[in-house]
């Protein structure tokens, strides 16, 4: 897809535009976490879906194992600066997995004990890992320009599904749908100006779809009612408000 070598060059080549757009998507990226998990603790309901979790958690960790290789190998203020950002960002995506154990029990798998549900968590959570490593050698992308945007937008589909599940706003924010459109054309900005690939129809088809679907799950939560949770049971009391309202 690109040559590593010579995507840092063209970074170099365009310093000022390219640091905008990193440090914009890095804002992006915070602003959505702090929103998820603050949310999370304030409704009692896990906001960003296991396998968007799981998956962000995997990315940024294998970015941040990866020290040797940006620090002495690349040596390259680009990478080096995603580092840094991305020891930060593991922290949250643990966090956000543990709120899917702590809030999402009695919701995903009620007849399980809540050990036998931390199992599933763990396992879960190393099954994507597997298929992450999969997937990520089996592609040319060794500055991870592509997972970069895939994961951006990556837990987009599965907010929809969670509202269909719901059937209520418990755990969507309009703020983080917009957040993933701001990371995604943030990082387009970027990489447009380093490799050709990025002007490619399969890569702005990418962007267009996951520029809309974002949309379309605001245009969702507008039209869902609100979020009604306790500590015993949040979807069951949501489900009870549905029923007393129709």
């Amino acid at each position: 897809m690109y040559d590593a070598h010579e995507a840092l060059l063209a970074i170099d080549q365009h310093t000022a535009t390219i640091m905008a757009c990193l440090l914009i998507t890095v804002i992006g990226a915070f602003f959505y976490f702090v929103i998820a998990m603050t949310m999370a603790i304030k409704q009692k309901v896990y906001v960003v879906p296991f396998i968007g979790s799981a998956v962000f958690l995997w990315h940024d960790f294998t970015f941040v194992l990866m020290y040797d290789q940006w620090f002495h190998v690349y040596n390259h203020w680009w990478v080096k600066m995603w580092w840094f950002a991305l020891c930060g960002t593991v922290g949250f995506e643990v966090l956000m997995i543990y709120q899917v154990y702590r809030y999402g029990h009695k919701e995903l798998w009620p007849n399980l004990s809540k050990r036998a549900f931390g199992a599933m968590v763990v396992l879960g959570t190393l099954g994507i890992g597997m298929m992450w490593a999969l997937v990520k050698v089996s592609l040319g992308d060794p500055l991870f320009f592509i997972t970069f945007a895939v994961t951006a937008s990556f837990s987009v589909p599965f907010h929809t599904a969670v509202m269909s599940r719901r059937q209520s706003r418990a755990g969507q924010s309009i703020a983080m749908e917009l957040s993933t459109i701001v990371m995604l054309w943030s990082l387009t900005g970027a990489f447009a100006q380093i490799a050709p690939f990025f002007h490619s129809p399969a890569y702005l088809g990418f962007v267009a779809v996951f520029t809309l679907w974002p949309l379309a799950n605001v245009w969702l939560i507008l039209r869902l009612p609100p979020a009604a949770v306790s500590r015993e049971n949040p979807v069951a009391r949501s489900n009870a408000f549905l029923a007393t309202a129709g």
